[in-house]
């Protein structure tokens, strides 16, 4: 009977021996170095480095851009465009014809016209001159060679189907008997989509006395992911409006405004820019050192953003087609 309370008895003592014992002492940490890896490496590794990430960097934002900021610059075009084109209603100069009331010809990028199809989502788009790049960046774009739109003849407008404004892509939700309104400088007419082909379809007849037809253009398939090219063909509910007697031939048109087509007009522009956006970031970084980070944050972003913003959009006329 005495062996169990000693049995016990030693046993506490073994624990509170233990307990009393001094407890390991955890190992030294070293502090992080986040920068430990970077200065260790060699030159060469350094250099990729820092090349991939500015790469990396200059991608998500171009991808940033064509995607977020060009819907952005498209509505405030489109704002600024509408207003331009009210102004020319009340002085009775919107262009009716390849010339000017002054005889000049009408320069790329002039509004003409206003296309509106509220059952697709078109409240109100701006018709301007020119196909090219630069032009379906800002709206829908008319094909100098053909007629405006609402008058006899067949008329061709373009339009981009992802980015600035996405028409292209609401232009391919009609079908067949479906309607809209165009409002130009000699009125306003109604179109009912009589067709819609790709590449080897045959066209429809072409329009004899006062028919008009337009042939709406943009890229089929998802967004930047293009099959070919699609065409909407319509025709005017009614008659259409005399055209003029003056008209734009076919091989005066450059290939920057023929459908799919690139725009390198704004080439020369874009190596400007790029030398700017240099000597600004080298600009920047002589900041960071004399002033600091904060500092230097709010007086370089803005410059260098709107730089970048610039260098963006002569990249997308360049490389990005002006049906995308």
């Amino acid at each position: 009977m005495t062996a169990l309370p000693s049995s016990l008895d030693r046993l506490g003592r073994a624990w509170v021996d233990r307990l009393r014992r001094p407890s390991a002492v955890p190992p030294e940490r070293r502090p992080l170095r986040f920068t430990s890896d970077w200065v260790d490496a060699p030159p060469s590794q350094r250099a990729l480095a820092l090349g991939l990430a500015i790469l990396s960097a200059t991608i998500v934002l171009l991808l940033v851009n064509l995607v977020g900021v060009s819907q952005l610059e498209h509505f405030l075009s489109q704002k600024n465009l509408y207003a331009q084109l009210r102004l020319s209603v009340a002085e009775g100069s919107v262009p009716v014809s390849p010339l000017d009331n002054r005889g000049h010809v009408v320069a790329p990028g002039t509004p003409v016209a206003v296309m509106r199809a509220p059952s697709f989502g078109i409240g109100q788009e701006v018709i301007v001159q020119g196909t090219a790049g630069a032009q379906t960046q800002e709206g829908i774009g008319h094909l100098r060679s053909t007629v405006l739109p609402c008058q006899a003849g067949t008329s061709t407008l373009l339009a981009r189907a992802g980015s600035y404004g996405f028409v292209g892509s609401l232009w391919q939700r009609m079908s067949l008997g479906s309607r809209f309104s165009v409002q130009t400088g000699q009125g306003a007419c109604t179109y009912q989509v009589i067709d819609k082909r790709t590449a080897g379809d045959p066209a429809p007849a072409l329009p004899t006395g006062h028919q008009g037809r337009l042939t709406l253009m943009t890229a089929s398939g998802t967004p930047f992911m293009p099959t070919g090219v699609l065409r909407i063909d319509a025709m005017t509910v009614g008659d259409a409006f005399d055209a003029p007697n003056v008209s734009t031939p076919s091989t005066s048109v450059p290939d920057s405004e023929q459908p799919m087509a690139t725009d390198p007009t704004n080439a020369f522009a874009l190596v400007l820019l790029l030398e700017l956006l240099v000597a600004g970031s080298i600009g920047a970084t002589w900041l960071w050192k004399r002033w600091g980070a904060w500092q230097t944050w709010i007086v370089a972003a803005p410059v260098l953003g709107v730089v970048f913003l610039l260098c963006a959009t002569c990249v997308n006329q360049l490389v990005l087609p002006n049906l995308l």
